[in-house]
């Protein structure tokens, strides 16, 4: 966990096992790089710098290195972030499984353009399946996963924790929004460069409307085309678009600026554990389309302004976008999401739940 939304997750949930432990635990973190973490009292790291140099070492660390390690820390909670279940002794084992692969189809294309990612679709549930019964909770973001790991893994110590999100009410009232005026319709999909985001849907879909001489609307990307093999296929492909902007990466003030001045959302993605735009848009009661999958769904809950469509249906997306640019979109009806026990809203009732 060294970048991004993962890396963030980690960083969180030290800064609550911090507040947390008072004097009677002792938190050891055992990171990739110690200087992307603040200083926290009862909390030290230790830092494996080739963790991400291959996946020998990723291996070698879970099965063998962490052992050794656990036999010398003689830790009572064990809590391992990142999906597999390392080969430890502790008194107590959780393991919190964020990655949405073990779910996601891959194929010739993500084998070409992102040969990792094909890798861990494939390998993923293998992964996850090792040691994965030891453990005293596997903790997952929603429920269809529950329900998912409990049919492919056969185990029912399973607990939903909600992801924990900014404030988003502070963030609004930071942001203006005089930069520009939209004239035309501008639809916003704020994602990295990762294959299973379905980037090209959308191309394909805007393609699909400027066939049959639709302009009226802007599609604005959050990647330049040098991030990776992926990207730069994806801006080779479709860069002559006119409707296509390519804008790059954005900081999370210009993201919220995008929130509020854009029209619609679009977020086509094939596989997430959560979705952070989906629940984001909502708060800036921002109108979306979205992937007609589980997550999404969930993500999404009760939300009057949200229309589903297949996610390797480039005409159904083109069709919902155009209905959208005139004004005759028909929404989808949605409910609220039944949580069943156990659930935790928030990194201090994980915790207590955890060490209890």
């Amino acid at each position: 966990m060294f970048r991004g939304g993962t890396l963030k997750v980690m960083q969180e949930c030290i800064a609550a096992l911090s507040a947390f432990a008072g004097d009677r635990y002792r938190i050891v973190a055992l990171v990739h790089n110690a200087e992307q973490h603040p200083d926290y009292p009862n909390v030290s790291y230790i830092a494996f710098p080739k963790s991400r140099s291959s996946y020998f070492y990723r291996l070698y660390y879970e099965y063998i290195g962490f052992r050794k390690l656990s036999k010398q820390l003689k830790p009572y909670l064990w809590f391992s972030m990142h999906d597999a279940t390392p080969n430890v002794i502790a008194e107590k084992r959780m393991v919190y499984c964020h990655n949405p692969f073990p779910f996601y189809k891959a194929g010739l294309k993500d084998f070409i353009l992102q040969r990792n990612i094909f890798f861990l679709s494939i390998l993923s549930k293998y992964i996850y399946r090792i040691n994965i019964k030891k453990n005293d909770y596997v903790i997952v973001q929603q429920e269809w996963m529950r329900e998912a790991f409990r049919r492919m893994f056969g185990i029912n110590n399973i607990v939903v924790a909600m992801p924990v999100f900014p404030d988003f009410a502070k963030e609004k009232a930071e942001v203006t929004c005089s930069e520009s005026e939209n004239k035309i319709t501008t639809f916003f999909f704020p994602a990295t460069s990762i294959i299973h985001k379905n980037f090209e849907l959308i191309c394909e879909a805007a393609t699909l409307l400027e066939k049959d001489n639709c302009f009226d609307f802007n599609v604005l990307l959050t990647i330049d085309g040098t991030e990776d093999k992926y990207a730069k296929w994806l801006y080779k492909k479709y860069q002559s678009l006119k409707t296509v902007k390519f804008i790059g990466f954005l900081n999370r003030e210009k993201i919220n600026f995008y929130y509020q001045t854009c029209d619609c959302l679009v977020f086509p993605s094939k596989a997430e554990t959560w979705g952070l735009p989906l629940s984001e848009a909502k708060e800036f009661d921002m109108p979306v389309l979205v992937s007609d999958l589980p997550y999404a769904k969930e993500s999404i809950g009760k939300y009057d302004n949200v229309k589903f469509f297949n996610p390797d249906n480039a005409r159904q997306l083109a069709d919902e976008m155009k209905s959208f640019i005139q004004g005759t979109i028909v929404y989808d009806e949605t409910k609220e999401i039944t949580y069943n026990e156990p659930v935790t809203w928030n990194w201090d009732e994980l915790i207590c739940f955890l060490l209890k």
